[in-house]
């Protein structure tokens, strides 16, 4: 139960930095109140910078610790379906019938029928010089214009 605890404490930091950030913004709202009411500018704008850096910083805090929550939470789930994959893949492994016979039985039996000759193999080499001699290189598509000079 270690890891559980360990969200709960999570969680129960991440809403007191949720109530800490309303805090503040409570304390902004009430400056700016206290401002309309005929306060002093110039407190009221040190006060509302000062306030506004610890909300950014808590934010940030904030931001970090549900990470930190969604890290733990995920890390949970996974350990919860370890069981039943270890399961589902213990049943697909038995359920999977093994391969006896090779799939490559008809080529190997007819290589063996007609084993290929050594001029089959000169032949196929020559067809393909042949046609790697026929592709176009790309400055034959310039030789036009050579011709017009």
């Amino acid at each position: 139960m270690g890891k559980k605890d360990d969200l709960e404490r999570l969680h129960q930091h991440a809403e007191s930095l949720e109530k800490s950030i309303d805090d503040i913004d409570l304390e902004i709202e009430r400056a700016t109140h206290d401002l309309a009411a005929g306060g002093d500018p110039g407190r009221l704008i040190s006060f509302l910078q000062e306030r506004h850096n610890a909300q950014l910083g808590l934010t940030l805090e904030l931001g970090k610790m549900e990470a930190r929550i969604e890290d733990l939470e995920n890390l949970i789930r996974q350990e919860q379906e370890q069981p039943q994959e270890r399961l589902a893949a213990k049943e697909w492994d038995q359920d999977m019938p093994i391969a006896q016979d090779d799939h490559l039985d008809w080529f190997k039996q007819s290589l063996a029928e007609h084993p290929p000759q050594v001029d089959d193999l000169e032949r196929a080499e020559q067809s393909m010089l042949q046609e790697m001699e026929h592709e176009p290189a790309p400055e034959d598509h310039l030789d036009w214009l050579s011709d017009r000079r």
